[in-house]
Order: structure tokens, then sequence, then C-alpha cells
């Protein structure tokens, strides 16, 4: 049977997508300074790249508590798409790309920027620039796990929806029968009585 939207695996991708938009929320306070503030300052990059550098040396047990917080969101979109119904094609198709996209920008642009901030080796750019990328990444990740929650409180809304007009139309067919049926003993009374 198809997987609803009320399901473990939708608990899964939605904590998962939470506690993930939390972490990002945390960084914002920087990212707000570099990217949206008119003239930064040298202070304020200085700011954003100790706090990069403290979560890039964080413990190891913390990266794996992140990372396996990813992984129970693709876990639940794994049980989703398992025999998939037509909303789950939609919906958890969207979500998964929308996750994955995230996935992609943390794991090329972020990850990335960390080891940059702590070997001081920015590729093609300034340290501001490659600041400013890991800041705007963070954004970008943050638009992707907004548009999964979006797409699954669709899901649910949908979910809602259709079962309302469902249990609507079942009410109607047993009206029309209960009608039908009692058209029909009244007939079947009329042709008694004209018998007699």
């Amino acid at each position: 049977m198809p997987t609803s939207s009320r399901s473990f695996s939708t608990s899964l991708i939605l904590c998962s997508s939470s506690f993930l938009l939390g972490v990002l929320f945390v960084n914002w306070t920087y990212d707000h300074k570099t990217l949206w503030t008119p003239n930064p300052t040298d202070n304020v990059f200085a700011m954003a790249k100790q706090h990069y550098t403290l979560l890039a040396t964080e413990p190891v047990i913390i990266q794996h508590v992140f990372h396996t917080v990813i992984g129970l969101g693709l876990l639940g979109f794994i049980l989703k798409l398992y025999k998939p119904s037509e909303s789950n094609k939609l919906f958890d198709g969207g979500s998964l790309v929308l996750f994955m996209a995230g996935l992609i920008v943390y794991l090329t642009n972020v990850r990335r920027g960390f080891f940059s901030v702590l070997d001081g080796d920015w590729g093609d750019v300034d340290e501001r620039t490659g600041i400013n990328v890991i800041a705007a990444s963070q954004v970008i990740i943050a638009f992707t796990l907004l548009g999964v929650l979006g797409l699954q409180v669709g899901q649910y809304y949908a979910e809602v929806q259709d079962d309302r007009e469902q249990a609507e139309f079942e009410r109607e067919q047993r009206e029309l029968r209960e009608r039908k049926r009692r058209e029909g003993d009244s007939a079947a009374d009329t042709e008694g009585k004209k018998d007699k």
C-alpha cells in the first residue's frame, strides 16, 4: 500500500528538514551581516571566519549527528517512495529533488568552504568572496528545505481534501441508493394494492 503523508516516514522527513533549518538559523547572524549589510567591515568577515572555523573544528561526534539527521531524511524519502502512489510520486519526488539539491550545495560549497576556512586556500577567489559563498549557499539550502516542508504540507492538505471529497461522494451515493430503495418499495406497495 502506498505511504501517506501521515506516516512515520513523513515524520522523518519533517523532523530532519526542521532540524537542518535550525542549524542554518544559528549561522544566520553571520550570514546576514556578510550578505545583506551594505559595505560590511573587515570585522564582520573576521567574526564570520571565526564562527566558520569553530564549526569546521567541532568534535567529530557532532558532525556524525548532523550527517545522521541528513541520512534519516533520506531514509524517510526511500520509505515513502517504495510502492508510491501518484501523490507520492509528485510531492515526495519534488521534495526529494529539493532535499538532494540542498545536500549537493552543502557538500560542494559549505563543506568545502569550511575546509578553506581552516587551510586558507580559497582557490580562485579572495577570502571575503569565499565567506560570502558559504553564506549564500546556506541561504540556498534553507530555501530548498523550506520547499521540502512546503511540499510535505501540501501533500497532507491534498490528502485531507481528497478524503473529505471521497466521504462526501460516498454519503451522496448512500443517500441515492436509499432513495431508490424507498421508491422501489413504494412502487411495489402500489402494485400490491392494485392487484387486490
